[in-house]
This record gives C-alpha cells, sequence and structure tokens, in this order.
C-alpha cells in the first residue's frame, strides 16, 4: 500500500489516497481519512487561537505598555514617600504595622507587573535598610528589654513573611553591628530560595504513571505504547524522518530569518521524534515534503488509525489548556479580548485611562500627605478598610 504525503494537502474526504498493491477496506480508508481530517481540523483551531492571542498581545503591548510602566514608575515613587515615614517615631503600634502592610502591599503589586521597569529587588532592600535604621534597632544591647526584643521579631517577621530562627542572645548580640545583621538576613533569604528551587527539582511526578493516568483517565494505554512503538520503528516512518531533517538542514541556509525558521522547524521535528507523534511528523512533510510518497504494509493500519486517534486528544487537551491558560498573552485576551474589535478597543482605552488616572493619584499623593498627622489619618482609613474586610482578623 502506498500512501502519498501529497494527498494529505487535500481538505476534503480524500485527505489520503492509497495506491494499492494490498487494498485496504473501504472502512479503513474512510477512518483514516476522517480522522487526519479531525487533526488537520483541531491543529487549524489551535493555530488561529494562538495566532489571536499572539495579535492581541502585539495591540496591547503597543497602545497600553507606556501607560502600564508609568504606573510603576508613579508606584516606585509612593513606595519612596511611604517609606521615608519609617523613621517617624510617632508612628506606633498597630498604625506602624498597617504602614508596613502597605509598603509590603504595594511592593507585591510592583513585583507582580509583567510590564514593570523598576528595579524592584533596590526598593525592598532600601525597605530593608529603613528598617534596620530604626532607633530600636541600635539599641544599646544592655538595655534592651524583651519587649523590645520581640518587637524587633515582629518588625521582621512583617518584613520578612516568616521568622527569624536565631536566639534572643544572638539576636542582641546583631544589634550592636546592624550591617551584621543585614548580611544574615540576606543569607537566610538566599538559603530559602535555593530550598524553593531544590524542592521543585525533587518534585516526584509519578515516574511510570505520569504519563499512564491524568485525572483518572487512561490517556496512553499500554496498548497504545506497544503500537506507537511499532508504528514508528516502520521503515517508512524512519525514512520520512530523515528525509525531513535533510529537507530542513540549518546550514543549507544563508539568511538569518532562514535560519532561525529552519532552527524552529527542526526543534519541531526533534520534539516528534522524541514524543513518536507520527501525526506531526506527517503535518511537517506536508508543508515540506509534498511529493514524498511512503509505502506502508497494510499491517500499518491499525497502529496509525491509532496514533491519529490519539493525536486527537492530544490536539484537543492543548486547545483547552490554550483557552485556559495562565499566561500573560492569555490573560490578556481574557481580560480584554472576549467580544467584538469594537468592543474590545472601547475596552482597552477605558483601560488606559484608569492607569493615566492611577498614575495620576500616586503622584497626587506624594505631593499631598506629607506630615505624620495626614499619613497617620490614612493609615486609620485603611485600618479601618481592613476591619471591614475581615472582621474577624
Amino acid at each position: 500500500m502506498i500512501i502519498t504525503l501529497n494527498a494529505l494537502n487535500v481538505m476534503t474526504a480524500s485527505s489520503l489516497s492509497f495506491l494499492t498493491t494490498t487494498s485496504p477496506s473501504s472502512k479503513q480508508k474512510n477512518k483514516l481519512n476522517q480522522l487526519w481530517g479531525e487533526v488537520e481540523k483541531k491543529q487549524r483551531c489551535i493555530e488561529r487561537y494562538q495566532a489571536k492571542l499572539d495579535d492581541f498581545y502585539h495591540d496591547f503591548k503597543a497602545s497600553t505598555e507606556k501607560q502600564e510602566c508609568a504606573v510603576c514608575r508613579a508606584t516606585e515613587k509612593w513606595i519612596h514617600h511611604l517609606l521615608s515615614f519609617i523613621p517617624r517615631k510617632t508612628i506606633k503600634g498597630p498604625q506602624r504595622e498597617a504602614l508596613y502592610d502597605w509598603i509590603q502591599d504595594e511592593l507585591t503589586i510592583l513585583e507582580s507587573n509583567p510590564f514593570n521597569p523598576v528595579e524592584s529587588t533596590a526598593l525592598r532592600e532600601a525597605f530593608n535598610q529603613s528598617l534596620l535604621a530604626l532607633p530600636s534597632n541600635k539599641a544599646d544591647v544592655d538595655v534592651m528589654t524583651e519587649d523590645q526584643i520581640e518587637a524587633l521579631r515582629e518588625e521582621m517577621f512583617m518584613m520578612l513573611g516568616y521568622e527569624i530562627d536565631i536566639s534572643c542572645d544572638e539576636l542582641m548580640a546583631m544589634m550592636e553591628e546592624p550591617q551584621k545583621f543585614h548580611d544574615y538576613l540576606q543569607s537566610v533569604m538566599a538559603e530559602q530560595k535555593q530550598e524553593e528551587h531544590t524542592a521543585e527539582d525533587d518534585i516526584g511526578w509519578g515516574a511510570e504513571n505520569f504519563f499512564s493516568q491524568t485525572n483518572g483517565e487512561n490517556y496512553f494505554e499500554p496498548s497504545y505504547h506497544q503500537a506507537n512503538d511499532t508504528l514508528y520503528s516502520d521503515k517508512e516512518i524512519i525514512k520520512l524522518y530523515f528525509q525531513l531533517a535533510k529537507q530542513l538542514y540549518l546550514d543549507k541556509e544563508t539568511g538569518e530569518d532562514e535560519k532561525s525558521e529552519k532552527s524552529a522547524l527542526m526543534q519541531q521535528l526533534s520534539q516528534a521524534k522524541k514524543d513518536k507523534d507520527v501525526a506531526a511528523l506527517f503535518i511537517l512533510a506536508q508543508q515540506h515534503l509534498p511529493d514524498h510518497e511512503m509505502m506502508m504494509d497494510e499491517g500499518i493500519l491499525e497502529p496509525l488509525t491509532m496514533a491519529l486517534t490519539e493525536k486527537i486528544g492530544q490536539l484537543n487537551r492543548e486547545y483547552q489548556e490554550l483557552q485556559h491558560s495562565n499566561d500573560l498573552k492569555s490573560l490578556i485576551w481574557q481580560r480584554f479580548g472576549g467580544c467584538n474589535k469594537a468592543a474590545r478597543q472601547k475596552g482597552l482605552r477605558e483601560y488606559r485611562a484608569h492607569l493615566q488616572k492611577e498614575s495620576q493619584d500616586l503622584l497626587a499623593q506624594c505631593q499631598e500627605i506629607k506630615t505624620v498627622k495626614q499619613i497617620q489619618q490614612r493609615l486609620k482609613q485603611r485600618m479601618e478598610l481592613s476591619y471591614f474586610d475581615n472582621p474577624y482578623f
């Protein structure tokens, strides 16, 4: 049996044609044609949706990134302004905690903005230095009371988000030289980050079961693995792979754009080989080897049918994941893209106006709030709002 990949370009019921030496049944023909048509349909849906996300993200950046950056710059100024109130001794107790929380909130908002041009690490360092410069942190260790030590621990907890694991004596000794305490905090934070990375690397994925079960469903049955191995070891599939590798060979190109394109295609080919994804090979072949012919005996039909069936399931999952992804492009589309073009443009205009007002408000606050009394009034308002949001905390 001969399957011509040239025929795969035809988006009709005869998208697979057979030149017979041993002719398969019409039922087998129809099944393969139906499956291949579904593969191409799903592939086109994914490509169109991804192109829509890419285009809208490009438009968003071009029209709105400037305003996003302006908000970040204004937030930076506002954080510096809030930091200037940390040394004020008349800000005490719950109000001081509210001030620290406010700074933490603003830092978190700034760091979570994907368009943030501000070096937020330097802002956090300024926050740390402001805390270390407090008079209580420079007190004579001989006169520091237990209450002062516990207050310092609480300040460090609010700053770091976790308790520091050192004794009272060690803490008092560090207070003699704040720089040593600062160095200690930096080492603790670095160690915590390292532990987080190590924990991610050591996650157990269930080895042999990870690819066999997902949410209780067996997407990759043993029979599929066996059939796929049989199909991918077929001499015609191997021949197709090497023909594609030859066609997509990077060094044949002289232009940088062409080399970049070929490099991306070679990565697709390598991934298809790694995944034993025959349908992906066919898709590449129909684009880059339109005249290639494959002679496949009838024993390959069943594995090929199973491979195309699995490919359809895989493409369905990819499409669902793309629609509900948490990556930046998807989130922007989910926020602004669910309408017609006119509504999307209106939504973006309103959002830009909102960003512009937010920037102006932040800068205005820097000018308006000059005294301790004024910041205390704002802190009181934040504490009241926090109480009504969480009356039991």
